[in-house]
């Protein structure tokens, strides 16, 4: 058979590619689906020989004789947080060495834009979806994937009662470990900044706050529970804020590191030494935490691990949809840091 160009590209079949390599047709389309059950000399001969023609497998047709499109839908609610980018990346490696494309999407806490970008990975026949939830995010919100069974799993926010996969991070213990050490260096009177209360995880991380402060017969008063964005701009304004009441607080929880680091600069601009004047410390223990000028103090959330197991997890659905929904915490560590004057890490 004479070898067709790459301009030609466009009309080439499995079957002549197969003719070509002296395959069955069965064969170069189970390679290029990496099946198990194609030897790896085997799958690079077929993948050599595509890219030498330039033959562009159609995955629509694809899709229709074998009722998966091979992509899944990722949806984050602020994928510009170091910590959403860890998990994404783990996600999609994983994703890929199973032989499947991610798409995503940053709902950006919209409700909306996610029932959309849902709606367009049903209509586009797409496998899965592994999802973070947007603030307020309900089971009526999700019913049309549930109905239309879309595997999909959630992680870091889980929604009780959907029935769905869940992975994500032991949150109440998370600001408990951090808390119970501010306490323990003999700080009573502390602030807990940030956390969207429409979102579980939000909520876990201030319960476990709280319990530690119960836990010591401490008390919070209201003007030290500060509500604010997730992002460093609104931690350093809540600081601020914090500065300005008659009595501030002697040490800052916040609700994740982007809010910490923060609060950390508006100390730093009211003339306000953090891990001397004012301790602070935070959750999540993104890298711009340990590179600031002064280390943070924080949680280690295991955000490869979480966003590992949940590809895994959604690999695992789509293998066996009838399976019972499996849920899975990762528990948190405590890396102790300047930004709380305690023992420094290491």
């Amino acid at each position: 058979m004479k070898s067709k160009t790459k301009s030609e590209n466009a009309k080439l079949t499995l079957r002549e590619i197969a003719a070509e390599l002296g395959m069955s047709k069965a064969t170069v389309s189970l390679a290029i689906n990496n099946s198990p059950l194609v030897a790896a000399k085997t799958r690079e001969r077929v993948l050599q020989k595509i890219e030498e023609l330039g033959y562009v497998y159609n995955r629509r047709a694809a899709s229709l004789t074998t009722g998966e499109s091979r992509t899944v839908g990722l949806a984050v609610h602020d994928i510009t947080n170091p910590y959403f980018t860890a998990i994404c990346a783990a996600i999609e490696s994983v994703l890929s060495t199973g032989g499947r494309m991610s798409f995503l999407c940053n709902t950006g806490e919209s409700i909306e834009r996610q029932a959309k970008f849902v709606g367009a990975l049903i209509e586009h026949n797409a496998d899965g979806l592994i999802l973070c939830p947007a603030a307020g995010t309900s089971v009526e919100s999700l019913q049309p994937l549930i109905k239309r069974k879309l595997p999909t799993v959630l992680f870091t926010r889980n929604i009780v009662g959907s029935g769905l996969d869940f992975v994500g991070n032991n949150e109440v213990a998370a600001l408990r470990l951090v808390t119970a050490h501010l306490i323990g260096l003999g700080h009573k009177r502390i602030a807990i900044l940030g956390g969207n209360q429409l979102a579980l995880a939000a909520q876990q991380r201030r319960d476990g706050f709280f319990a530690a402060m119960a836990e010591a017969g401490l008390s919070v008063e209201p003007e030290l529970v500060v509500d604010c964005d997730n992002n460093p701009g609104a931690g350093a304004d809540a600081a601020r804020s914090l500065l300005a009441l008659e009595h501030p607080p002697s040490a800052i929880v916040g609700y994740s590191d982007q809010v910490a680091l923060g609060a950390m600069s508006g100390l730093l601009e009211a003339g306000v030494t953090p891990g001397r004047d004012i301790a602070v410390v935070g959750c999540d223990d993104i890298e711009e935490g340990a590179r600031s000028y002064i280390q943070l103090t924080t949680i280690r959330v295991q955000k490869a691990a979480i966003g590992q197991a949940a590809a895994e997890m959604l690999l695992r659905r789509l293998a066996d949809p009838e399976r019972p929904a499996e849920s899975l915490l990762f528990e948190p560590e405590l890396v102790v840091r300047r930004s709380c004057g305690g023992i420094l890490e290491g």
